[in-house]
């Protein structure tokens, strides 16, 4: 997650006047003033005392000039400064604090988000999705992703009552969390740009259909989970603490197709009563016909442009 941020400002993300605004012993907002070039400030911020003293420890061993311990409730924080990128990372939903972000950001600014809540979004606790984030939500062979873009077009919603547009420059689930690095832009024109973005989808657990536009998943975020144009330039810098990883997640990400959503190996080989082929093969043979890709979401995981019934018809042809 920190090596992401990282690799973010050092090739493509490029504020003035940054918020790591829930920031506990500052390790994000200090890594990446440490490690990532550029004339930026960080206020790094915690509400709790003892932790704005570790803060202000770490800015000293780390000589830091560029940034500043802060200890304010990040609400009243918000309501009086703006900034050009903002960074929420609280334990659970970040919904609660969206409001103030958004109402603490510049007119063309960068929203940073980490939700861990995950099982919420994805369809485990579907009556809290309900609560938290106004969507319904369904378990699925694909739930990280859904549950990623019931998030998205929950932020959008809430942007969009302020007239605020919401597009994505990277969106990716890792782990146990989602990480959403949102563009804001002000505005009417762009809020409704946004709203036309979401939908509803459904998902059919015996055919294993996917219908983007129709169902009762949703609303949910339909458009693209990245900017391909901008994150083509993003580049991985040397001495990142999980380099190896971080540079396999940018390849994919460069290479991932704009397609709701993937499939999986082992969902389509269990439909067919078939032994999940290779991904590389499966791929292979839809290449041939259309697009495909792999996808950050599933390490067996696939994106393609082909229909269900050329999708199952490629399986039967290799196992």
């Amino acid at each position: 997650n920190r090596d992401v941020s990282v690799a973010l400002f050092h090739s493509v993300i490029r504020p003035r006047k940054c918020l790591d605004a829930m920031a506990a012993t500052g390790a994000r907002g200090m890594r990446i003033c440490h490690e990532a070039p550029g004339n930026y400030h960080f206020i790094i911020n915690d509400r709790d005392s003892l932790a704005c003293e570790y803060i202000q420890e770490n800015i000293r061993r780390n000589s830091l000039e560029n940034a500043e311990a802060c200890n304010a409730d990040l609400r009243c924080l918000l309501s009086q400064e703006v900034f050009d990128y903002i960074d929420l990372d609280p334990f659970g939903t970040p919904i609660p604090f969206v409001p103030s972000a958004l109402q603490g950001m510049s007119r063309k600014g960068i929203l940073a988000v980490t939700a861990t809540d995950t099982a919420s979004l994805s369809g485990t606790h579907p009556g809290k999705c309900r609560r938290r984030y106004m969507a319904n939500s369904q378990r699925n062979p694909f739930l990280h992703e859904s549950g990623l873009r019931i998030m998205m077009g929950t932020i959008v919603r809430m942007a969009a009552q302020e007239d605020i547009g919401v597009t994505p420059l990277l969106c990716y689930y890792a782990d146990h969390y989602f990480r959403l690095f949102l563009r804001t832009k002000q505005g009417a024109g762009a809020a409704d740009a946004s709203l036309e973005q979401l939908g509803m989808m459904s998902y059919d657990r015996v055919t294993g259909e996917r219908k983007v536009g129709e169902g009762k998943i949703g609303p949910l975020w339909l458009g693209p989970l990245m900017d391909h144009e901008t994150m083509a330039d993003a580049t991985v810098p040397e001495g990142l603490e999980c380099q190896e990883r971080a540079g396999q997640h940018f390849d994919i990400w460069k290479e991932e197709l704009d397609v709701p959503f993937y499939y999986e190996t082992n969902e389509i080989a269990a439909m067919l009563k078939l032994s999940p082929p290779k991904r590389e093969d499966i791929m292979e043979v839809l290449g041939s016909i259309g697009h495909a890709s792999r996808t950050n979401f599933s390490p067996t995981g696939f994106r393609t442009d082909r229909p269900l019934d050329e999708v199952l018809e490629a399986f039967r042809s290799i196992c």
